[in-house]
């Protein structure tokens, strides 16, 4: 018994040797199981880190480009593109980095990117495509009549529009002859018998006084004044934040005011769109027994409620440094007088220029020549006009990216002196006045230009004229006659006389005063303008294609997502094409 004892332990010992072999090899197995597994796990968490690094790339080299592209309208694709470069960064991570790279093609651009994770121990590459589109511009130059702190029109000239592409004034007139003002609390007065065939937007308040009549839609942030009279005022809606006081006429569109509203006898609403209410207004309403729609007066809930009127542009947002605290800037979308320092040097040492009595003297982009009453030439010198980079002067000269210009002290036309401009695009700079006295002309031969950057008062005299051969803008973009000034004094810009002139006419730190009976065909921005007599407007809608600078642009460029792919070690399946 002793013996069969002794031999059942032993066969024990060995069952458990064995089973414990058994489980060691389990074990192991396991080990090297989870060994493996976790070498995975941790080369599949670098291929991961690595992707969101190569993601991280795209996405801030992406960014930075749509930066660029709105920080300065201007750049080309190219040039943006340059600007932002390549780009190496870091992850949270140790051992993580990326490299992210930039290229175009045509109007598409790929954004390459390569991010790691202990170097080379783990590497993906992803490579983004984007559509390009460039910003969308419009000319500053998009009303009749811009007034930015106020507009007085008391006189009797008609304000319109034409289109110098489509033919005459006479055989394209239409009713796009708009007026308005941009800063808070500036009015605009319609006083005796100035016709508006356009709309009126005041950022303060509009009054229409005398039997000026309004062919289009009225609308001001603070209130609409329309004295006593009859017969149509607005051919259009009425539309305003604040008051409405109707003293007489008809309104043939509807009224619509945030604030209060007082009708006096004769003051008509016709509704001649049949909208479901002729008048709603937030305030308080004072009105005749005879105002009332379909039996219900206008007292009544029913039109006793706020039609929430959209407010009147009162700022420039396209201005390149808007600043809403400063009326003179937002005035100012081309930030003229901040960059006519670049276009005139107030160190120059331009001499005064005259013509007098029986001399003419022509100018070409390139020469001046007296052609009598002098002798002599003037050859014109190379500059750098930011106003111009949108443009190419028709010059004729070698550097076809540099303008050329004439550059005086005053200008001065007298007696019966005469200039003409032929031969291309000609640009003068004058660090002073210009004036035009006595029986002096300007001619512009047809297909050319005259552009002229001023620092001190225009005055076009009561006898002196400006012949424009032909209307509109030249082939290379220019208008026939722009003048630019930075002047902030009174008065800065004086049309007298009964002749008619075209022009473009950018002043927007001074005040503009039309004191003739000549018609003015082109268009006028000013710090106010003030029109007597009969000068009537007549806006050539040609004009909103006159771009300059950074000013009108109307919407910034766009970047837009096409697609991405993955390259890297790992077999990762790239999209189809089509699929991007």
């Amino acid at each position: 018994m002793v013996i069969q004892s002794l031999r059942q332990r032993g066969f024990t010992l060995i069952k458990v040797m064995l089973l414990s072999s058994v489980a060691s090899v389990v074990v192991f197995a396991a080990f090297k199981d989870t060994l493996v597994q976790e070498r995975l796990s941790g080369n599949y968490q670098k291929d991961l880190n690595a992707r969101l690094l190569a993601e991280k790339g795209v996405i801030e080299r992406g960014q930075a480009l749509k930066a660029a592209l709105i920080n300065n309208p201007n750049l080309t694709l190219e040039q943006a593109v340059q600007q932002v470069g390549s780009k190496l960064g870091t992850g949270e991570l140790d051992g993580t980095s990326y490299n992210a790279q930039l290229s175009v093609n045509g109007d598409e651009v790929a954004i390459a990117s390569l991010g790691q994770r202990y170097d080379d121990q783990a590497q993906a590459r992803m490579v983004s495509y984007f559509k390009y589109t460039p910003p969308e511009r419009s000319s500053v130059f998009q009303n009749a009549v811009t007034g930015c702190k106020g507009v007085n029109l008391a006189g009797s000239g008609l304000v319109d529009s034409y289109d110098s592409t489509q033919g005459s004034y006479e055989d394209t007139k239409t009713n796009n002859g708009d007026v308005n003002t941009v800063i808070g609390d500036a009015d605009v007065v319609l006083n005796g018998h100035s016709p508006i065939m356009g709309d009126v937007k005041a950022s303060g308040v509009l009054y229409l006084k005398g039997s000026s009549p309004v062919v289009g839609t009225v609308q001001s942030n603070t209130g609409i004044d329309i004295s006593a009279g009859s017969g149509v005022r607005v051919d259009g809606d009425v539309l305003t934040q604040g008051f409405v006081k109707h003293n007489g006429g008809q309104i043939t569109g509807v009224l619509r005011a945030n604030g209060d509203v007082t009708m006096k006898w004769g003051a008509e609403i016709l509704n001649q769109n049949r909208s479901e209410l002729d008048i709603m207004y937030g305030g308080t309403g004072a009105f005749q027994s005879s105002h009332m729609q379909d039996g219900l007066h206008y007292s009544a809930d029913r039109f006793n409620v706020n039609p929430e009127v959209e407010a009147v542009r009162v700022y420039d947002p396209s201005s390149p440094d808007y600043d809403p605290s400063n009326p003179d800037k937002e005035c100012d979308p081309l930030a003229l007088p901040l960059n006519m320092p670049s276009v005139i040097d107030s160190n120059n040492n331009y001499a005064d220029f005259t013509v007098g009595a029986q001399t003419d003297y022509v100018f070409t982009p390139s020469e001046g020549r007296y052609i009598r009453g002098g002798s002599g030439t003037w050859s014109s010198s190379p500059a750098d006009i930011y106003l111009f980079q949108h443009l190419t002067q028709n010059h004729g000269q070698g550097n076809a990216g540099s303008e050329y210009v004439y550059g005086m002290k005053n200008m001065k036309l007298t007696s019966d002196g005469t200039i003409t401009i032929e031969g291309g695009d000609v640009i003068w700079l004058v660090d002073g006045d210009f004036k035009m006295t006595g029986h002096t002309s300007i001619t512009i031969k047809a297909g050319s230009s005259l552009a002229i950057f001023v620092t001190g008062k225009v005055d076009f005299g009561a006898s002196g004229i400006v012949i424009t051969e032909r209307e509109g803008m030249t082939d290379s973009g220019f208008p026939s006659l722009s003048i630019f000034s930075s002047y902030s004094g009174q008065n800065g810009i004086t049309l007298r006389g009964a002749s008619s002139v075209y022009a473009v006419i950018y002043a927007p730190v001074t005040s503009i005063a039309m004191r003739g009976s000549g018609q003015f065909y082109g268009t006028i921005r000013g710090a106010t303008i003030d029109a007597t007599g009969g000068s009537g407007v007549h806006f050539d809608e040609a004009l909103k294609n006159f771009n300059l600078g950074n000013g009108g642009v109307v919407t910034p460029a766009k970047l837009e997502f096409l697609g991405w792919r993955f390259e890297s070690g790992e077999d990762y399946q790239a999209p189809d094409e089509d699929d991007e």
